[in-house]
C-alpha cells in the first residue's frame, strides 16, 4: 500500500486540487484508492459528492487527523491534510516509505509558511524512517517576478522539486464538477497532463 500525504499548513495552496487529482489518476488506472479528507472545510468531500457516478470507483473517508482510519484493501491512500496542521500525532500517521507532497505558492506569506513547515519536518525526526518529501511549485504564473522568487526558494531546499503546475482555469472548472484533468480527452488537457507527469514519475519511482 502506498500512502501519499498532501500537506502544507497554509490554506489555499492547492492541497485539495493535488489530492483529488492524484486520487483520480490512480483510480482511473485501476488502483483501489482511498481518499482521506482531514480538512474541516471538507473540500475533498465536496468534490467527491459532485463526482459523476461513472468515475466513482474510489472511496472517501472524512476524518480528523488524530482519528485512526482503516486502510484495509486500498492500493493507494491519499491524505488531504488540513490547513494549520503542525505535525501533531505525526508518528502515528506517517510511516516508513510514505510520501509527502508540499505544494508551494509564490507569495511571500506562502513561502514563509512552507519554510516553517519544512523546518518542522526536519526537526521531527520522521525523515529518518525513510519517508520521502517532494515539493510542488503550484499555481505558477511564469511571467511574474514572484515566480522567480518561488523558484529560487524551492531550489534552496533540501527536498527535490518534483513538479510545477501552472495557474489555469482548467483546475477551477474541473473541481466544480467533481472532475480532474485526468478525466478529459488528452487533446483538451495536454499541457496540464505533461506537467503532472514528473510528479507521477517521482511518486511511482519511489513506490
Amino acid at each position: 500500500m502506498n500512502q501519499i500525504f498532501v500537506t502544507n499548513p497554509k490554506g489555499g495552496c492547492g492541497k485539495t486540487t493535488i489530492a483529488t487529482h492524484l486520487a483520480s489518476h490512480y483510480s482511473n488506472n485501476g488502483a483501489k484508492v482511498l481518499l482521506v479528507d482531514h480538512d474541516a472545510q471538507k473540500s475533498s468531500s465536496d468534490w467527491y459528492d459532485c463526482r459523476p457516478k461513472k468515475y466513482l470507483s474510489m472511496k472517501l473517508i472524512a476524518s480528523s487527523v488524530n482519528t485512526p482510519v482503516s486502510t484495509k484493501g486500498a492500493d493507494v491512500v491519499i491524505h488531504d491534510m488540513p490547513a494549520a496542521w503542525t505535525l501533531e500525532h505525526v508518528e502515528e500517521i506517517l510511516h516508513s516509505d510514505d510520501k509527502i507532497l508540499i505544494p508551494v505558492l509564490s507569495s511571500p506569506t506562502d513561502i514563509k509558511a512552507a519554510l516553517r513547515f519544512i523546518m518542522a519536518l526536519n526537526r521531527s525526526g520522521i525523515l529518518e524512517q525513510g519517508i520521502k518529501v517532494g515539493l510542488v511549485a503550484n499555481k505558477v504564473k511564469s511571467n511574474t517576478s514572484y515566480h522567480q522568487i518561488q523558484q529560487s526558494f524551492l531550489e534552496r531546499m533540501d527536498f527535490p522539486v518534483v513538479g510545477s503546475l501552472r495557474d489555469t482555469q482548467n483546475y477551477i472548472k474541473t473541481m466544480d464538477k467533481g472532475l480532474t484533468v485526468f478525466d478529459f480527452p488528452i487533446s483538451k488537457v495536454k499541457n496540464d497532463l505533461s506537467q503532472w507527469q514528473p510528479i507521477l514519475n517521482w511518486l511511482n519511482a519511489i513506490g
